[in-house]
């Protein structure tokens, strides 16, 4: 028998759909945005990223992902962390301290990142079965015929995960109640695959959506 559908074949098949698919839901938009009505005054020359959030290994990935996206799109980004400490050196209470850490940092924008929301659902997998085409050789001739691989039904916990991006526009003068909130994205993540993963997939949907819009253009 001669079969030219082998299994080297049908892995090599398979990992190029595999690849279609993640390059198709890898880059992204963010699922929902909102801009301020009447919001002009888009350009920044330093903005600082800032997690949020008790899990510091999230915090830094995000941070760095984020910072360095946004440096290829020209702009002028920095790790919120350093300014914005988790705690233990640093207690930050109130407005005024962080009107003083921004001001001290010459910042005119501050961009968060938080985790709104998170669920579990059981999600049911309906079987598959895929018809491989294969050849096989009688005498003179070759003759076509089909492999059949059946997958069963089956049920999976997927997590999801929505995470919020916020842009505040501290330019000018600042005093507590003041409205500096300008932009909010957000974009659900199901099942990442680890902690790097996240972040990759959401900082590019949020920077890639924050470059097509023009809604931070480097002073």
């Amino acid at each position: 028998m001669l079969n030219l559908f082998s299994k080297a074949n049908l892995q090599f098949v398979t990992l190029m759909v595999f690849t279609v698919l993640l390059m198709g839901c890898g880059a992204g938009k963010m699922q929902s945005t909102w801009t301020k009505d009447n919001y002009s005054d888009r350009m920044y020359s330093k903005v600082a990223v800032v997690g949020i959030g008790k899990d510091l290994k999230a915090r830094n990935t995000f941070e760095e992902d984020a910072v360095r996206l946004l440096k290829e799109h020209g702009i002028n980004a920095v790790e919120g962390i350093t300014m914005f400490p988790p705690g233990g050196k640093v207690e930050i209470r109130t407005a005024k301290d962080y009107i003083k850490i921004i001001k001290e940092n010459n910042l005119d924008g501050v961009l968060t990142m938080a985790l709104v929301d998170s669920k579990e659902n059981e999600r049911y997998q309906p079987g598959e079965t895929l018809y491989i085409p294969s050849y096989y050789r009688v005498g003179r001739y070759i003759y076509r015929g089909y492999q059949t691989y059946s997958a069963p039904d089956y049920y999976t916990n997927e997590k999801s995960y929505l995470i919020e991006a916020v842009l505040y526009n501290v330019k000018g003068e600042l005093f507590e109640g003041k409205e500096t909130m300008v932009w909010t994205g957000q974009s659900s993540l199901l099942d990442p695959s680890s902690l790097e993963s996240a972040s990759e997939t959401f900082t590019k949907r949020m920077v890639n959506q924050i470059a097509k819009d023009g809604i931070v253009i480097q002073r």
